[in-house]
């Protein structure tokens, strides 16, 4: 028997989404796994280069004019808001690798919807000690999950050479120099790559891998993450959305 057949037999028999991944409660088997009350924000109004939720009426953000960008195009599936920040919390810190299988479909959705051509996918890397203490790269969960979907082969091209402080704890100057030279390839990147990561925050490290990958060779690199940052509104004086009055 193939495997593809296999799969979807053992699927038909004991579907994996029968419970809502949020909150447990049972539900009729989804591809998305989510119960109709939990649903997440799905990325709405972005922003053509960095693909964070924009708050203005443009096709660009406010926050991309702040660093140079090293990828091409970066798009994520949803807000980093409410449910996703909770499933994310939960693939990182709680050992919960299920959830790179559902997680990637949401990136899938946006990956079918854009005209990439690309030759491989690749991820965000660990440094060796965090992940040998963690067990596993989530980065590289859901790109593995992508790579079967999609046919694409995942390549494992980039090393974190050193360990960093938390980028959380970091405003955006500091989490640039935090990166600065950290990435490095270990085998040259084709053409052109997809690079994964669970969340784009500031987009500085997805933007160090990116001008790693490109220093070694890449012609074009695009990023897709499941979730990212929404661009905060820049208000006036008086608290008024100031991209209310932007064309």
């Amino acid at each position: 028997m193939k495997r593809g057949t296999a799969y979807e037999l053992i699927q038909t028999l004991y579907p994996d989404d029968v419970k809502c991944i949020v909150c447990g409660r049972e539900i009729r088997p989804n591809r998305y796994g989510l119960c109709n009350t939990c649903q997440l924000e799905i990325n709405g109004n972005f922003c053509m280069r960095c693909g964070r939720h924009k708050v203005g009426i443009g096709d660009f953000c406010d926050e991309c004019s702040e660093m140079p960008l090293y990828f091409d195009e970066a798009r994520s599936a949803v807000n980093y808001v409410g449910h996703a920040k909770e499933l994310v919390h939960r693939l990182k810190y709680g050992s919960a690798r299920y959830l790179a299988k559902t997680l990637s479909r949401y990136m899938l959705d946006v990956l079918l919807l854009e005209d990439w051509d690309a030759n491989c996918i690749t991820f965000v890397p660990m440094h060796k000690k965090r992940r040998r203490k963690r067990g596993y790269n989530q980065a590289e969960l859901l790109a593995r999950e992508l790579s079967e979907k999609t046919n694409l082969p995942c390549l494992d091209l980039l090393e974190k050479t050193r360990e960093t402080v938390n980028q959380a704890k970091l405003d955006r100057a500091a989490r640039m120099e935090n990166l600065n030279g950290v990435f490095a390839v270990t085998a040259n990147p084709p053409r052109s790559v997809i690079l994964i990561d669970d969340v784009m925050t500031t987009g500085s490290t997805v933007n160090e891998c990116c001008k790693t990958l490109k220093k070694a060779g890449a012609a074009t690199v695009y990023v897709l993450t499941f979730a990212s940052v929404p661009e905060s509104p820049l208000l006036d004086n008086n608290g008024q959305n100031i991209a209310d009055f932007r064309r």
